[in-house]
């Protein structure tokens, strides 16, 4: 099944979803095209697991890097999260964040979910950094933290379209620059 997704989001990520056929799916993966409707139901269905796939492996050490009990370094750490998931995942970033993160319906919640997720983590890390007691200061504290993570999710989203176009560029090099633009302007509120 794994591959099958896996095939489906090299697809979806040359092609779009509409231009994407279920037999140039089958065809991929190595399946018959109605093995793939008895598995998935429909294309649209097919498209929603592909991304919940992709969201689940974009995801995976989110919740061992809120464990770091350091925010600043949690902070860096979601940053590089984020962009090893770019440099390991990019057919799953371009279905993720391209096409699928203007979706509506239940792919476009299932992609609001994921991202979030990092928003909270980030606006959660954001919070702690500014207010060492990790105790909420303010309701204004708060909204600030959340609007901060939301525009540093945005520059790193954007930092990674960025960098998919420049892959000569190592990864902790990407990390760095991302860090020095944002990192004074997180902290120390």
């Amino acid at each position: 099944m794994s591959q099958i997704l896996d095939v489906a989001g090299s697809v979806f990520s040359r092609h779009g979803f509409h231009s994407t056929s279920m037999e140039q799916i089958a065809e991929g993966a190595g399946v018959t095209k109605p093995l793939l409707y008895r598995y998935f139901g429909s294309k649209d269905a097919l498209y929603l697991a592909t991304i919940t796939q992709v969201g689940n492996h974009l995801m995976s050490g989110l919740t061992l890097l809120m464990a770091n009990p350091n925010p600043k370094e949690r902070l860096k750490l979601i940053m590089l999260s984020f962009l090893t998931f770019v440099e390991r995942h990019r057919e799953g970033w371009s279905v993720l964040y391209n096409e699928a993160l203007t979706s509506v319906g239940p792919v476009g919640e299932k992609v609001a979910f994921f991202r979030n997720s990092f928003i909270e983590a980030s606006a959660k890390t954001i919070e702690e950094l500014n207010d060492p007691s990790k105790a909420k200061s303010s309701d204004k504290a708060g909204i600030q933290a959340v609007a901060l993570a939301n525009i540093m999710v945005g520059a790193v989203e954007a930092g990674a379209r960025w960098w998919i176009q420049h892959p000569e560029i190592p990864i902790r090099d990407m990390q760095k620059m991302i860090e020095t633009s944002l990192m004074p302007g997180l902290s120390e509120r």
